[in-house]
C-alpha cells in the first residue's frame, strides 16, 4: 500500500527529533518492511529534509543518508514471507500499513487493546489512561484500551475478579462482563467477580453509586456496602449488604478467613489456585477456618495447616488439581 511522501517525511522528522510515539515507530517500521517500500523510496526527493545539505553527494546518496540518519542504529529487519508466522503476521503488516493510510487521510487511528491476566495466587495492579486503578485478583483477566476516547470509558472483565478505583469524570466508566452484563459508574470503588463457567456475576460497592445492567436493562442500583449476586442462566438476583471497609481487602495481597465455612474456604482455594477441595465426610462440611491466606503461598502446606487445625488430613490427586479432606 503506497504512503504519501509527506507522511513518510513527517514520521522520519519525528523520529529524528525523538518525538515519535511508540505507535508511530511501529507503523514506520512496518511500512519500511513492506514489499513496495523500496521502490517508493527510490522516487522520493529528500532534499528538503534537515540533514540534506547538498554538496557533492548524488541524490541517491543523499536519499540513503537521510533514511539511515532518521532510523534507529539497529537496522530494521526486512520482513520476508519465510519470517512471517502465518496469516496472523501477514494481517499485522497489512493492518499496520492501513493505519498509516488512516493517519494520512486524517481519520482517527484504532485504539490498541491491552490484556492483563494473573495466574495462581497472583495479584496485579494497573493504572488506566484516566488515572483509574484496577487490582486484578488471582486467575483473572481484563481487557482495556491504551487510551480512552468518546463518551464512555469501557473495559472488559473476561474472567475472575477485579477491584476498581475509578477516577471521577463525566464520561461513565463501564465494566463489561460475559453474557451482556455491565457495571456502570461515574467515580467510585467497587469489585466485580465474573465466573463465565458457572454463569455468575457478583458486584460489591465500597464507595459511590453503581448500576448493574444486563443487555441494557437495570438489575440493581447499589450504594456503599451493597452487593448483588446474579445468576445469569436463571436471571435470578440476590442482594446483600456488608461492611464497606471489608470490600476489596484482598488487594493487599492477603485474605483473612474468620470463622469461614468449608464452602467459603473451598471457594477461596478454587479462586486463588484452581484447586477443587472436596469434603470426604459429613463432619468436614461443618468445619470453620480462621487464618490469614497470603497470595503466592504454596497451596500444599496451606492445606496441611487448615487440616491440622480441624484434625483432618488431606489426600491429593496425582495431578494436584483436587484434594479430599477427611
Amino acid at each position: 500500500m503506497p504512503v504519501s511522501p509527506e507522511l513518510l517525511k513527517q514520521l522520519l522528522r519525528k523520529q529524528k527529533d525523538k518525538t515519535i510515539t511508540d505507535r508511530e515507530m511501529v507503523l514506520l517500521r512496518l511500512y519500511l518492511s513492506s514489499p513496495e517500500a523500496e521502490e517508493q523510496l527510490a522516487d522520493i526527493d529528500f532534499s528538503d529534509m534537515p540533514d540534506a545539505t547538498g554538496g557533492s553527494a548524488t541524490p541517491q546518496e543523499l536519499r540513503f543518508q537521510q533514511i539511515m540518519q532518521k532510523l534507529p542504529r539497529k537496522p530494521v529487519r526486512k520482513i520476508t514471507w519465510y519470517h512471517l508466522a502465518g496469516a496472523a503476521a501477514v494481517a499485522l503488516v497489512i493492518a499496520g500499513i492501513g493505519m498509516l493510510l488512516q493517519q494520512e487521510r486524517g481519520l482517527p487511528l484504532p485504539v490498541p487493546m491491552l490484556t492483563l491476566q494473573t495466574g495462581n495466587g497472583e495479584l496485579k495492579e494497573v493504572m488506566l489512561p484516566d488515572s483509574s486503578h484496577i487490582f486484578l485478583n488471582a486467575r483473572s483477566a481484563i481487557r482495556y484500551p491504551a487510551s480512552f476516547s468518546g463518551t464512555t470509558r469501557t473495559v472488559q472483565l473476561l474472567q475472575g475478579q477485579a477491584y476498581f478505583d475509578v477516577a471521577k469524570q463525566e464520561a461513565p466508566f463501564i465494566v463489561e462482563s460475559p453474557e451482556g452484563m455491565q457495571t456502570i459508574v461515574l467515580g467510585t470503588a467497587f469489585t466485580v467477580m465474573a465466573d463465565s463457567v458457572a454463569g455468575h456475576l457478583q458486584v460489591a460497592v465500597k464507595a459511590g453509586k453503581v448500576r448493574v445492567d444486563r443487555q441494557q436493562h437495570a438489575i440493581a442500583i447499589l450504594l456503599p456496602g451493597d452487593g448483588v449476586f446474579y445468576d445469569i442462566a436463571k436471571a435470578r438476583t440476590q442482594t446483600m449488604h456488608t461492611d464497606p471497609g471489608s470490600i476489596g481487602e484482598w488487594t493487599s495481597g492477603e485474605v483473612r478467613l474468620s470463622a469461614a465455612s468449608f464452602a467459603e474456604m473451598a471457594s477461596l482455594m478454587q479462586q486463588l489456585y484452581g484447586i477443587t477441595v472436596i469434603a470426604g465426610n459429613t463432619p468436614v462440611q461443618h468445619n470453620q477456618y480462621s487464618l490469614p491466606v497470603k497470595y503466592g503461598t504454596d497451596p500444599r502446606p496451606l492445606m496441611e495447616v487448615m487440616c491440622m487445625v480441624n484434625g483432618n488430613r488431606a489426600e491429593w490427586r496425582k495431578d494436584s488439581t483436587a484434594v479430599i479432606i477427611r
